[in-house]
């Protein structure tokens, strides 16, 4: 399901460019393609889910850094602006970033302020964006406070959504962002809550055995 552009370039400093990188972003872009599948497409939670990644709209960029920077979202942001309305959806992954949800929350709107603040100066649209995280709220009650359940990642995350695209659909319908909440929260309650988590949580622990054996590989000791 990997989507042209994606992988990127983040890098841990002073590491260089190799195959544990590679193995890091593949692995990374692996569980982004499990979630979206298995959760995002399988449970119709995005009416423009599906055509934006079968269609080639959808960029991802994996940054193994662990230190959250807001120039290295920026620069991202930058490059999806590059790309024109073909890219409609980005996400940016951040597999190695010990961090909170709510610490990568302020991060989010960090990114969202310094990107407001540069769109006004250029005078273009800035992107809409969300975060998600793989400890994320776990249980809900009603349909908003679903939203933050179904933003349970593998790894934490910012999805951006090309405003203008946002803008073309709610101009045709206004109420989409409670028709979704609504339509999700039905869907979600007709096959289970349980059903929802048993994929989530299985998605973690594929997580948790990748990333641990990654971890290890490095310190493999040398054959003499």
């Amino acid at each position: 399901m990997s989507a042209p552009g994606d992988g990127g370039d983040g890098r841990v400093q002073g590491e260089s460019e190799g195959e544990s990188e590679g193995a890091w972003r593949r692995e990374a872009l692996r569980l982004s393609d499990r979630y979206l599948r298995e959760v995002v497409i399988d449970f119709g939670l995005c009416p423009w889910a599906e055509p934006a990644i079968t269609g080639g709209e959808l960029r991802r960029h994996v940054v193994l850094d662990p230190v959250l920077s807001v120039a290295v979202a920026l620069a991202f942001i930058d490059e999806l602006a590059r790309a024109g309305a073909p890219v409609s959806v980005g996400m940016l992954i951040f597999p190695r970033a010990p961090v909170a949800p709510a610490a990568f929350d302020r991060y989010t709107e960090q990114v969202r302020r310094a990107d407001r603040e540069r769109c006004r100066a250029d005078g273009r649209k800035d992107f809409v964006m969300a975060s998600f995280h793989p400890d994320a709220a776990s249980s809900f009650e009603t349909p908003y406070q679903l939203v933050s359940v179904l933003r349970r990642a593998p790894d934490a995350m910012i999805q951006l959504v090309r405003a203008e695209s946002l803008d073309r659909v709610r101009a045709a319908r206004p109420s989409l962002s409670e028709d979704i909440a609504r339509q999700n929260f039905a869907t979600v309650g007709a096959r289970g809550a349980a059903a929802l988590d048993a994929i989530v949580h299985d998605i973690q622990r594929d997580r948790a055995r990748t990333y641990a054996a990654l971890v290890r590989e490095p310190s493999s000791p040398t054959r003499g």
